[in-house]
């Protein structure tokens, strides 16, 4: 028995999810998967703004006390 499979056969350049019937309880799921990703991709941005700007503001204070000395 060959678990493997047939060597010479070609993948197909057609992704399974494009060539798999899906009922709309699947794809609505989906949608929430993907909308809680981007609403954490959204917050981590977010977060990211924020770190930036405060280091922005560390930097300012530090090139002003360097000038003064």
């Amino acid at each position: 028995m060959n678990h493997i499979g047939d060597s010479n056969k070609k993948v197909s350049d057609t992704p399974i999810s494009d060539s798999t019937a899906h009922n709309m309880g699947d794809l609505g799921m989906l949608c929430r998967m993907l909308e809680r990703l981007a609403a954490v991709r959204l917050a981590y941005i977010k977060q990211l703004e924020a770190e930036n700007d405060a280091l922005r503001a560390d930097l300012l204070l530090w090139n002003e006390k360097e000038v003064k000395l």
